[in-house]
């Protein structure tokens, strides 16, 4: 029997064996021959990019989640539990489940960790800022927008400002979604508490000197005429967060007071101590493991990488690809089907794939995409982010 085991249960991880699962069982020479096993913290595949909706209260967390066993109606052996360490060259992962440390061999592994928040090393962030990666940080930030405006409703002129004040850090696609949907949030709650002397405030911070600076211009422009329309997101570009405090979050020449930071400012690859003998090489800035274009790690040939674990390079546009989920769903995809590759004796597949597009959803009723060469915004776009 032999034994692949995919650690995490993302779009990687869950594409990845659904590519095994089909093939398996379809190849009659495979069939009982291979056990697949997952190992993934939460028994739900969630669907990250909506999870800004349920912090909203648009969407609830059972619209965003689906149990992983039920996947497929065949048998996957799936392990809830935190992976503790891998060691490549016993060919062994250890979790814990209960208070329990146990030991699972393989010959084939799929590291599919996913990603964690980034803090950057910016004093009192991680103690002081709210992220959002999973339903637990969903549901903590609706609580916190909630007891914000309770507590406002009993509090002074002044520190009603500061409650109803809201910090977002981080203009990429996470901060302005979020930003759009607290706008829209927060108009709707404050019709229960009309006798707020302060209006809320959302405040949104990005370093750089436009919004989503990793897509091309037209995106900033329209994303930050958009969110100032809306009345009460204020934008601030080219200024650094320094510190977060209780108090509330330190730029570069300015001290916003308010009582919730939010952190959107990046992510990198999740922290999974590896023991590797003959080595392994990560990118210094997202801490992703480096594979080479079968998506294998370059001196342990069994060990596939996939997802926001995995840096490779895109050679059409000599950069690596982007920790987005079509790029994940597409790298579990062909892990799977190269080990399969190997077990039956066949030629590896390169990992080669074209950006579908993007879409960013401003709030109910606006967004913009980008289709191949096609720009769309408002209602159409929205529309489109929803089917998709």
């Amino acid at each position: 029997m032999t034994n692949i085991v995919i650690v995490g249960g993302g779009f990687a991880g869950v594409n990845a064996f659904l590519e095994l699962d089909k093939q398996l069982h379809r190849k009659a020479g495979l069939g009982g021959k291979a056990q697949v096993t997952m190992i993934s913290e939460s028994d739900k595949f969630l669907f990250v990019p909506l999870i800004h909706e349920v912090a909203t209260g648009t969407l609830s967390p059972d619209d965003v989640g689906q149990p992983i066993r039920q996947i497929t109606d065949r048998c996957l052996r799936f392990v809830e539990a935190k992976v503790e360490s891998i060691d490549v060259d016993k060919q062994e992962v250890m979790y814990s489940r209960a208070g329990f440390k146990e030991t699972i061999s393989f010959d084939y592994l799929v590291l599919a960790a996913g990603a964690q928040t980034n803090f950057f090393g910016v004093p009192g962030a991680a103690e002081h800022a709210l992220s959002l990666k999973n339903i637990k940080d969903a549901r903590a930030l609706k609580n916190r927008f909630i007891d914000n405006f309770v507590q406002a409703e009993q509090a002074s002129a002044a520190e009603q400002q500061r409650l109803l004040r809201f910090v977002v850090v981080g203009g990429g696609p996470t901060g302005v979604e979020l930003a759009g949907e607290m706008s829209d949030f927060f108009r709707q709650l404050k019709k229960a508490f009309p006798r707020f002397a302060a209006e809320p405030e959302i405040v949104l911070v990005e370093a750089t000197d436009r919004l989503v600076c990793k897509m091309e211009g037209w995106f900033g422009e329209q994303t930050a005429g958009i969110l100032q329309r809306k009345g009460n997101v204020r934008v601030v570009c080219g200024a650094k967060v320094s510190e977060i405090t209780q108090q509330g979050a330190r730029l570069d020449h300015e001290f916003i007071e308010t009582a919730c930071v939010l952190w959107a400012a990046g992510v990198q690859a999740r922290d999974v101590p590896i023991t590797a003998a003959k080595g392994l090489e990560r990118d210094n800035k997202t801490k992703r493991i480096k594979v080479n274009n079968y998506l294998q790690v370059p001196l342990y040939e069994n060990v596939f990488v996939a997802g926001d674990q995995a840096w490779i390079f895109d050679k059409e546009e000599k950069q690596p690809y982007p920790m987005r989920a079509q790029f994940a769903v597409r790298e579990g995809k062909r892990a799977g089907s190269n080990i399969i590759n190997i077990l039956e004796g066949k030629p590896l597949s390169e990992f080669d794939w074209n950006d579908m597009g993007i879409i960013v959803s401003l709030g109910k009723g606006g967004a913009l995409a980008k289709i191949g060469n096609i720009k769309l915004s408002g209602f159409l776009a929205w529309w489109l982010y929803r089917t998709a």
